[in-house]
């Protein structure tokens, strides 16, 4: 399945038999390890490790294009190189300058990661005001509260395009399309999740920005990630960080410096460090061997194994906290009637070698199109055990 799914280069590096947490940090794929030991082989034999740098760091334009077109947006799109969408996120609540008296709206289906940034402005400054979209029983946001929220006012939306607990596929679209007509806002979407699991098109979705992580379904290397930004927004942040790499510290005729920086504006915002080269290397990669497999074949195989899962995770007596009404993405909640904390059953999980995430109410279990039938089958034998037995399910059904 694997080599059907992704081919060769996609596939995960290791053994993914009994992972079931590709929601959190997922293995890197055999094409990101292969460019970042063949960018450290050759860091290390450079006659002159600066001058490949230099050359390192020029070559980061093509990185930057393979984003968009993997990503479905326009050439005159920025695109920043990040660590993390919490580092983006930190940043563009830093640097955009919001008029007094606005408000900034998120969704309560967020990570914290996307919201702490605005929990912070707003908390520092009492003339904003934080505003919280309701989502309906099934986990989608509840588009009618969001009218009431958004107005003249709102400076910043902020949505998760799949939430990171359930697999919820946000209507994005929709909420963007109604924050234009009712304000003249900004719309962040948190594409952690989605980047890789479904297939994404930033000019589609009409947001502003769009933030993502690598170290998820795109199967890149920690500590890497990235922003695409439409022009509209380039003028209106600032940077955070400053180096030379975008801000000019100038000096008069006297050799003093003078006061104040002349500041590229756009992606530069972001990228005041030099980055980590050797991990973009395995990013650009892992991006290549993706676009490679196909978004849509790579998406229909997850779905397919997240259908398997939902349905033995039935049949071993467990309820799905919530089930998507757009369909299964890969990433679900279980929980168990028989058992008080379900972090007893990752623990027992672990012991066998199975890796899931979990909380005291529920286990999150996440695939991917690597996952295989015959892992899930064994995860959900050992999950039984711990599951409603059938004669109590045939009595309570």
């Amino acid at each position: 399945m694997c080599e059907r799914a992704g081919g060769p280069s996609f596939r995960p590096a290791i053994d993914t038999d009994r992972f079931f947490d590709w929601a959190s940090t997922a293995p890197n794929s055999s094409a990101c390890l292969a460019a970042m030991s063949e960018f450290a082989d050759a860091a290390a034999s450079h006659h002159c490790p600066p001058d490949f740098l230099t050359a390192s760091t020029d070559a980061l334009s093509a990185l930057r294009d393979r984003i968009r077109t993997v990503f479905g947006a326009e050439p005159d799109v920025d695109v920043a190189l990040v660590r993390s969408v919490a580092e983006a996120s930190s940043v563009l609540a830093r640097a955009l300058v919001l008029p007094p008296g606005s408000s900034v709206v998120v969704s309560a289906a967020d990570h914290p990661a996307l919201v702490a940034p605005w929990c912070w402005l707003t908390g520092i400054r009492p003339d904003i005001d934080l505003r919280t979209i309701a989502c309906t029983g099934s986990g989608v946001l509840d588009l009618d509260h969001a009218v009431r929220l958004i107005d003249s006012t709102t400076a910043v939306v902020a949505c998760s395009h799949l939430t990171h607990l359930d697999g919820v596929l946000q209507p994005v679209e929709e909420l963007t399309a109604l924050t234009r007509h009712r304000s003249g806002a900004l719309v962040i979407i948190d594409g952690a999740q989605s980047a890789g699991r479904v297939p994404v098109r930033f000019d589609a979705l009409g947001a502003d920005v769009f933030l993502a992580s690598a170290r998820k379904a795109l199967l890149g290397p920690l500590g890497t990630g990235f922003v695409l930004m439409r022009s509209r927004v380039r003028h209106t942040v600032r940077p955070v960080v400053f180096s030379s790499r975008n801000a000019l510290a100038g000096v008069r005729h006297d050799g003093s410096w003078r006061p104040g920086l002349r500041c590229r504006s756009g992606a530069a915002v972001f990228e005041g460090n030099l980055p980590d080269l050797r991990a973009l290397s395995g990013l650009s990669a892992s991006l290549r061997a993706y676009q490679e497999a196909g978004p849509d074949q790579m998406a229909g195989e997850c779905r397919a194994r997240a259908e398997s899962l939902a349905s033995l995770a039935g049949q071993a007596g467990y309820r799905s906290l919530r089930r998507p009404p757009g369909g299964l993405t890969g990433i679900t909640r279980l929980s168990s009637p028989r058992v008080a904390d379900h972090r007893r059953i990752k623990a027992d999980l672990a012991s066998r070698g199975f890796a899931v995430a979990a909380d005291r109410e529920w286990l999150r279990i996440s695939v991917h199109a690597f996952s295989t039938e015959e892992g899930i089958a064994a995860l959900c034998d050992h999950m039984s055990a711990y599951g409603t037995p059938p004669s109590i399910r045939a009595r309570t059904a």
